[in-house]
Order: structure tokens, then sequence, then C-alpha cells
């Protein structure tokens, strides 16, 4: 079987592609810093395996040296999904030193770090597909998301320089660009718009969001781990360096 290397797999978008790279055969290396959730995937049945790797992308040689003690159990790595990512919104006159260095050290760096640790061992085996988590918000700007906005247009540069990079090493490098997602970390988010803005009503809040999207609705985790697994798949072999939106036609507009 091949490894897919999942950061941020325990809940949300990364648990959705968890599943998803299991049932189709993957031996799944679940990295991340929620151990009760995480074991639960290594509980389920698929016919590949996870298997949960405790790790704060924040911390360079802890993601190395998962990353090493997964490819020590299954082999290299054919994908790695760097997605864990956290959302901190304040306006700018509100913003908290601790807020940027959290959201800039989670989402840009915890994903160069992962890329890092993964792309050696890709090399060496010849081959490899890497998918970044970026955000509609690489193509838009949303109020009170000044540090989520920066660190994921880091990311989308990232996947066009290291597209560059690592080409010649048959490695492609794509980002996915969703708009909204429903998980645990955007209900977070949703509660807290509601009582901001809309008296406590979080549906409100919800309401809103979906009226900007075209489509009319927010999307499912499961709707963009599809398409994380069609960009590493054979079907996908022409495509590297490419910003992905999954986003209801929020970029179109």
């Amino acid at each position: 079987m091949s490894l897919a290397i999942i950061t941020g797999g325990a809940t949300g978008i990364g648990s959705a592609t968890v599943r998803k790279y299991a049932s189709e055969g993957f031996d799944v290396a679940l990295i991340d810093i929620d151990r009760e959730a995480s074991l639960k995937h290594c509980e389920e049945d698929h016919l590949g395996s996870v298997t949960f790797f405790e790790t704060d992308v924040r911390n360079r040689k802890t993601v190395e040296a998962s990353v090493a003690s997964a490819v020590k159990k299954f082999g290299p790595p054919s994908v790695l999904f760097a997605n864990a990512g956290i959302q901190r919104l304040s306006s700018l006159f509100e913003l908290k030193t601790e807020d940027i260095d959290a959201v800039i050290d989670i989402n840009l760096k915890g994903t160069l770090y992962a890329v890092a640790a993964a792309a050696p061992y890709m090399r060496d085996a010849g081959e490899g597909s890497i998918v970044l988590m970026a955000s509609d918000q690489v193509f838009a700007g949303k109020p009170g998301s000044l540090s989520y906005g920066a660190s994921k247009g880091g990311v989308a540069q990232l996947a066009k320089s290291l597209s560059v990079e690592l080409s010649p090493l048959n490695i492609r490098v794509n980002a996915i660009c969703p708009a909204t997602v429903k998980t645990p970390l955007t209900d977070k988010i949703f509660e807290d718009l509601g009582i901001e803005k809309y008296s406590g009503d979080t549906e409100a809040a919800w309401k809103a969001e979906t009226e900007s999207i075209p489509l009319g609705r927010i999307a499912t985790a499961e709707e963009i781990s599809n398409v994380v697994y069609f960009l590493t798949s054979p079907e996908a072999s022409f495509m590297t360096g490419a910003l992905i939106p999954v986003d209801g036609g929020f970029s179109a507009q």
C-alpha cells in the first residue's frame, strides 16, 4: 500500500481526507495534536490503515520525527496533504501578537515544515504529490481575517514556488482553496460571529455566509476531500502549481 501523510487530520476537512485515503487502500499517517479525535480514526475499519502520530506542526523537529517514523513503518510517502490550520478573527485594531504568531506558525510555517520533512523521501522515491491547504482568501479579502488571509496567501505562493522547484523531481504541488466548509472549526467561528454581529444568532451568521456563495450553500468536508484525492491521483498528472478554487462560485464574483 502507499503512504499518505495528512496533517491536521483529526477533525474537519483533514478527518474527511483521512477517511477518503484509508477507504481507497492507503496507509495514512495522521499528524495532529488532538489525540482523542485522532485515535478514533485508528479504530475504524478501512481497506487501508490509519496510524496516529502526535505532532505539533509548529515544531519542525517534531514534524520531521513523525514523518520519519511513518516512513520507517510504511515506506516513502506518495501523498502529503498539508492541511493543519487555525483561524483567529480580529480587526486590525484589536490584533493580539499571540494570535498573529499562532496563525502564521501553524498555517504557514507548519505547512512548510511538513513539505520539507516529506519531500526528501519523495525525491528519493522518484515521485510524489503534495496538496497544500489554502483558502478562498487567496483570491479575496475578508474582514477580521488579516492574519489568516496573509497566511493563506503565503501558502498559495509556496505552492507556486515549490512546484517549480520540485517538478524536475517528479513531485507535483498544488493548493486547494475552499470557501467556508462546515467543520468544528467553522462552527466555533460562526458561533463567535453570531455573538458579535447578530445578537447571538448563530444561524443568522451562517445564513449571511451562505448568501455570499453563488451555489447558495456551504460545502461539506467530504466535497473538499474528494478534490484533494483527485489532485494526488494519476488523473491529475499534468497539474502542478495550481490554486484550485472549491468555493461554490465565490471567487468568480
